[in-house]
């Protein structure tokens, strides 16, 4: 009995101790302790006070309604500057027997020993007890510490990018755990920005207005024109519907653009039109090798995990395992891209240490099913794809999701579901595209524009403003129609731009600027619509190699996802505590944590 209550009583110091005590330090050694004083100004933006108070002491007193901006706070502050900082020792906590904690947003790492002397923390990307804070504006990339202090706009974003501050790729605004590199928020030197073009769904489509006619005979004309496209863009759609979501007709679809360009997939594309500041030596002897590694050296193993609603259907998956490692990257397939080809690419991830799982998607390629869903259902599959990965290494190994066109929106998507396991760490998005409709539309442009400057040579021009007998907007409709009839949702549910705006997680998009597949602004428009405490958009400019090709520059490539993943690692690890000291304060900040 004796022992019994000594265990209750050592079990209630321990939780008392981890209540009180002081932060945690990061790896570096650095502490943040954050004390709420009832004597400050509810709900200041303490930030920059924050940043002062850290750099000179380690520690800093805030109120529980202050508003930190994190980022800011972890791109300010070195940790290797104040490795000697101490940590507040448990006695030291427990001298207000009235004190609580409150640990804001984010996931609670603690440890126990058997002295009683426990510390805790909580890991967050956002230590903003009110409200979240705006992630460093792409307009300040050349300040590394810059921080929005205007309360009123704690929860804003930026909405475009600024052309003339985000073209010196050699300007730091974040430092990295492992290593001296550091990556922009923005790097756009093309000068790329989002437009309304971008943001096209099927519901401003189907509330567009119609031509009128003020004549009798043009309305008579537009009748008739009327129900005639009605049925060809009717027969355009059902011709034009397997192609593009059906497993027959997108491997059809490959194998006839290799049919028409052979060398497509030939390794010598990722160097040969590379432009010089991209140093296409080195990218020829790296992928030159990348190509032999993955067809000679590479120790492939198949792995499978049952559809997410149904577990008679697989999806399959090619998997590498990286030597005593236990980071995963899960790498997203283009729409017709082959499987062996995001092979070679995946040597970026290996050689950053990371195993690398590659799983086609429901119906393309290796995995069952006969409709490509776009994500609509990947997404979900891509949680069994998790717990596979932490079945095999662990539910504490790093995982990153990464993906190539619709391999990147598909890793978005996976990256916006509620439930995700937390080892998953940051989306990598390479040339995805905003939404569906925005894409067609862009391809659609594309072709009328062509023949529209073929027809205009003639004698007697002739400008057509869509293509004869297939409006854009009806052909969209009955796609639209079609995919909701065979797969139960409708285009505008797989739109890049609402999951990258749902997604927390860290997020790094990247395109190019001779992307003449998919438009680089719809990657700019992602980016805009992300709320993630840490994002960024790199836009490569000048030749690369066209659509998903940014890895051509593969340098500038591994070297920013590897400072863009140490700043995340980095944020990951920063604890912050809040020691509530008045009893007023503790109801609110309990409210402004929940």
């Amino acid at each position: 009995m004796k022992n019994k209550k000594n265990f209750k009583n050592r079990y209630y110091t321990s939780l008392a101790v981890l209540f009180l005590a002081g932060t945690i330090m990061t790896p570096a050694g650095n502490a943040y302790a954050a004390t709420v004083d009832a004597n400050q100004t509810a709900g200041d933006d303490k930030t920059e006070q924050a940043i002062a108070e850290v750099k000179k002491t380690g520690t800093v007193t805030l109120r529980g309604t202050d508003r930190v901006d994190l980022k800011a706070l972890i791109d300010a502050t070195d940790p290797d500057k104040v490795a000697d900082t101490e940590t507040t020792s448990p006695e030291e906590s427990n001298t207000t027997t009235t004190t609580e904690e409150a640990n804001v947003t984010g996931e609670a790492a603690t440890e126990t020993n058997s002295d009683d002397n426990t510390s805790t923390a909580a890991t967050t990307e956002d230590v903003t007890t009110a409200e979240k804070p705006v992630t460093v504006d792409p307009d300040t990339t050349t300040d590394e510490t810059a921080t929005d202090n205007d309360s009123e706009n704690t929860a804003e974003q930026p909405t475009d990018t600024n052309t003339d501050t985000n073209t010196d790729t050699d300007t730091d605004t974040s430092e990295t755990t492992t290593a001296d590199t550091t990556v922009p928020d923005v790097i756009n030197k093309a000068g790329i920005t989002a437009s309304a073009d971008d943001d096209l769904t099927m519901a401003d489509i189907d509330s567009a207005s119609g031509k009128t006619y003020k004549t009798l005979l043009g309305k008579i004309a537009g009748f008739i024109d009327d129900k005639v496209t009605d049925v060809t863009t009717g027969i355009a759609a059902a011709l034009g519907y397997p192609l593009l979501f059906s497993r027959f007709g997108t491997q059809a679809l490959s194998d006839f653009r290799t049919l028409l360009d052979p060398s497509r997939y030939d390794v010598s594309n990722t160097w040969t039109d590379l432009d010089e500041q991209y140093d296409p030596t080195t990218s020829q002897a790296y992928y030159t090798a990348a190509a032999d590694w993955w067809n000679n050296t590479a120790a492939k193993e198949d792995v499978s995990v049952p559809y997410y609603n149904n577990a008679n259907k697989e999806i399959r998956a090619t998997y590498v395992a990286h030597p005593d490692s236990k980071k995963t990257v899960i790498i997203g397939q283009g729409w017709t891209e082959r499987p062996d080809w995001i092979g070679v690419v995946s040597k970026v991830w290996y050689d950053m240490g990371y195993n690398v799982l590659m799983p086609s998607q429901r119906g393309q390629f290796a995995s069952d099913g006969n409709l490509l869903s776009f994500g609509y259902y990947d997404k979900t599959d891509w949680k069994s794809l998790v717990n596979k990965v932490n079945e095999m290494n662990g539910d504490d190994g790093e995982i990153v999701f990464y993906g190539q066109s619709l391999g990147a929106n598909t890793a978005l998507e996976a990256a916006s579901e509620d439930g995700l396991a937390p080892n998953v760490k940051a989306v990598v998005a390479d040339a995805g595209y905003s939404t569906l409709p925005a894409l067609g539309a862009s391809l659609y442009n594309k072709t009328l524009a062509s023949a529209n400057s073929s027809l205009g040579k003639l004698i007697i021009p002739i400008h057509f403003d869509n293509i004869p007998f297939l409006p854009y907007d009806k052909i969209m409709k009955h796609v639209d129609n079609i995919n909701k009839f065979f797969q139960g949702f409708g285009l505008d549910d797989v739109s890049g731009i609402v999951a990258a705006a749902k997604t927390t997680l860290p997020a790094y998009f990247i395109s190019t600027e001779d992307d003449a597949f998919i438009p680089n602004s719809q990657s700019a428009a992602m980016y805009d619509a992300n709320n993630s405490a840490i994002k960024k958009l790199w836009i490569l400019d000048g030749n690369v190699g066209g659509h998903a090709s940014a890895n051509n520059a593969v340098t500038e490539y591994q070297s920013n996802i590897q400072a863009f993943i140490d700043e995340v690692n980095k944020a990951n690890n920063l604890k912050v505590n809040v020691e509530v000291t008045d009893a007023a304060d503790k109801a609110a900040v309990s409210e402004n944590v929940a």
